[in-house]
């Protein structure tokens, strides 16, 4: 028992080295040795617990999906979501994931990496659709209780899709287009298309 929570553990330590390798360049240039470094491990010990950097990245993307995602779960249990109104529970949510992922660069900075890495590469494309099927539910969760199911989804994939966009020009264009205040009116838009279903 022992031995698999110190696997787990140096695993996602690697996982959280892989994050902060790929703020300094991009995972085409990054090493396992680069990795290895960064983690405190010899690069050989790596190696027990991944095969190669590709292993690394898809276990990097399972990682920083649970992580935010729990971090979702847990403040939607922390701001009682289920007891309030329909609009209030969705401006909360929407502004979540405004602070927490849209307006994060480092993540954006990694996600974009990702994306381009997702274009040629069959698995590391299957895991990102499953980071964002992810996301998608879980706004089909909270929309879902004002529309119907079908209505949920499309909305749910329109919002993350232009929340990935915003986080693009966030980092881009933020010094020449005011990205927080489109955030806001987006979020006020999706609101009044949702109550009018």
């Amino acid at each position: 028992m022992g031995r698999r929570i110190l696997k787990d553990t140096r695993r996602e330590e690697i996982a959280q080295a892989l994050y902060r390798c790929l703020l300094q360049k991009p995972f085409a240039r990054t090493t396992i040795k680069d990795i290895a470094k960064e983690a405190k491990l010899n690069h050989g010990m790596l190696h027990y617990y991944f095969k190669n950097k590709e292993e690394i990245l898809l276990y990097f993307l399972d990682w920083i999906v649970a992580l935010h995602l729990d971090d979702f779960r847990k403040w939607v249990k922390k701001q009682k979501l289920e007891g309030r109104s329909f609009n209030e529970a969705l401006s909360l949510a929407l502004d979540y994931a405004k602070t927490k992922i849209t307006l994060n660069e480092e993540l954006a900075k990694i996600f974009i990496e990702v994306w381009e890495i997702a274009l040629y590469h069959k698995k590391v494309r299957t895991k990102l659709q499953y980071v964002y099927t992810e996301w998608i539910g879980e706004l089909v969760t909270i929309i879902g209780k004002k529309t119907s199911k079908k209505n949920a989804a499309m909305l749910s994939v329109a919002t993350i899709a232009f929340l990935e966009g915003i986080s693009l020009f966030h980092i881009m264009l933020s010094d020449i287009y005011p990205i927080k205040e489109i955030l806001n009116s987006f979020e006020k838009k999706i609101e009044s298309v949702i109550n009018d279903k």
